[in-house]
């Protein structure tokens, strides 16, 4: 029950007792994720990622990185994790199986996988589905407009194909979503991937993805069937989780769990950028089920939203109330700036553009002014409950030792002591002259571009960050700085 004891813990401080959370996640020790596998073992919560393996939680919200060791080929690329007769099994982009007694190992290598005819088969976003019966199925990708396949697998030897492989469908381009590029454009090109089952009163609900994680138009979609291997059908609601023209896009390679509170929650991919820096992260919705069945996912959600337990119903209201009050402000202050990365860049919403101050300032920050655009007008205040700090440290050219790669890079302990974390305070003020502090992360030690403070709502007009400490090796960055709460409707006032 860790859970219960932070929600009373924060409610003892004054914060909101519901647990919140915003996307992307913060998850600690991290710079680029993708892929995730969430599955529950054992009463806790595992997620399973490019870009580190493996992260544990009891609530879904908050996540602790666990080292993970493999045995060669040490290789776990866009991994999944299943359980199956006891043993926990994993596996990854063109590797085979790895088994253990629990999530967090230590692992054997049980073999590459064989298709029905004995030869080895290199196997991408692999998806491994136990039925209600113990009987097992392999779902893949067939790369680029390929399609998804399906194959039983042999009970007794999970590595061998017991039948020859379907093919359950492969790109439509009339299916608009699934065409290629950020504006779907591309009408004869597509990657169709990352096959997840999900079983829901006798209805097999086999979801996808496309166009690929390189576009904004990365999305999920499903197809249904009352067989594990089909025949399938295009569902009505499709794609049932895709992008809002908003901050968080690019909205794909998905699974699927069943939360703490009994209900189904979405863990997926979040494209940050795919030009220069290859960079992504994971976000968190729940799942629904409409009148008719069809399935979707109530997302992306881009403000803070409840966590498991909140609400009785989250797919179909699952907002806190909190509204990103910072977004396009023209009124702000800095300490310094480089050229082509002005401080308003923090306040965009757009994640492709940031603020990076000069290479001297050594506690740059920031001053946004809350108030109306036109001065004339009356000045609003309002009250502020939450900001979210998406910080970047994109490497410039010839700092090898922080570039990220293409599938994540995960920065261990050892790493982390040498490239070092972020450190900041957020203060409020009515007055821009008397600032109180409201999220103090001075002394932070995780090694994370996504941070998530949360407070007791508090009136005010102006927000101060200020960066008291970066990581190493690269410049600063702030990607986005969004400041959440509501208008303060009872005490407008003018000057």
């Amino acid at each position: 029950m860790k859970w219960l004891a932070t929600l009373l813990c924060v409610a003892a401080f004054g914060q909101p007792a519901k647990l919140r959370y915003v996307n992307p996640l913060s998850i600690e020790d991290t710079r680029s994720i993708a892929d995730p596998t969430a599955m529950k073992f054992g009463g806790k919560y595992y997620l399973f990622l490019s870009g580190g393996v493996l992260w544990t939680s009891d609530d879904l919200v908050h996540w602790k990185h666990e080292p993970v060791s493999l045995p060669p080929p040490r290789r776990a690329t866009a991994p999944h994790a299943f359980a199956y007769q006891g043993n926990v099994y994993l596996t990854g982009n063109d590797v085979g199986l790895y088994r253990a007694k629990e999530p967090k190992g230590p692992y054997e290598y049980v073999g590459d996988f064989k298709d029905e005819k004995g030869n080895k088969i290199l196997l991408f976003d692999t998806m491994i589905f136990v039925d209600d019966d113990e009987r097992v199925y392999c779902y893949y990708s067939g790369r680029h407009a390929n399609g998804i396949y399906g194959v039983e697998l042999d009970g007794k030897d999970l590595t061998k194909f017991a039948g020859a492989p379907k093919r359950l469908w492969t790109f439509e381009k009339a299916h608009v979503w699934e065409r290629y590029g950020d504006h779907n454009e591309g009408t004869e090109l597509s990657w169709i991937e990352a096959p997840w089952m999900t079983k829901r009163k006798g209805t097999y609900y086999l979801q996808y993805s496309a166009p690929g994680t390189e576009w904004k138009t990365y999305a999920v979609g499903v197809y249904t069937g009352k067989k594990p291997l089909g025949p399938f059908v295009y569902a009505q609601r499709n794609p049932i989780l895709v992008h809002k023209n908003g901050l968080i896009n690019g909205t794909g390679h998905h699974s699927v769990v069943e939360g703490p509170d009994g209900k189904l929650w979405a863990f997926y991919t979040i494209l940050y950028r795919n030009w220069s820096v290859f960079d992504r992260r994971v976000g968190m919705d729940p799942v629904g089920f409409d009148a008719r069945g069809n399935m979707y996912v109530d997302g992306p959600s881009e403000t803070p939203q409840y966590g498991p337990g909140a609400a009785a119903r989250p797919w179909l209201d699952n907002d806190s109330g909190s509204i990103a009050i910072s977004v396009n402000r023209y009124t702000w202050s800095a300490s310094s700036q480089r050229p082509g990365r002005d401080a308003m860049y923090a306040f965009d919403n757009n994640v492709r553009t940031w603020w990076e101050p000069e290479d001297d300032d050594a506690q740059p920050s920031l001053v946004l002014d809350l108030g109306c655009r036109n001065p004339s007008d009356a000045n609003q205040e309002f009250d502020v409950d939450s900001v979210r700090l998406m910080f970047d440290n994109a490497p410039r050219p010839g700092a090898k030792d922080l570039r990220m790669e293409g599938h994540g890079r995960w920065y261990g302990d050892s790493a982390r002591a040498a490239v070092g974390a972020y450190r900041y305070k957020v203060e409020l003020s009515l007055d821009n002259k008397v600032f109180q502090t409201v999220a103090d992360q001075t002394a932070n030690s995780r090694a994370n571009n996504v941070t998530f403070d949360e407070f007791a709502p508090r009136q005010a007009r102006y927000v101060r960050l200020t960066v008291t400490g970066r990581p190493k090796g690269g410049p600063m960055g702030v990607l986005e700085f969004t400041v959440f709460g509501k208008s303060h409707e009872t005490n407008r006032r003018s000057e």
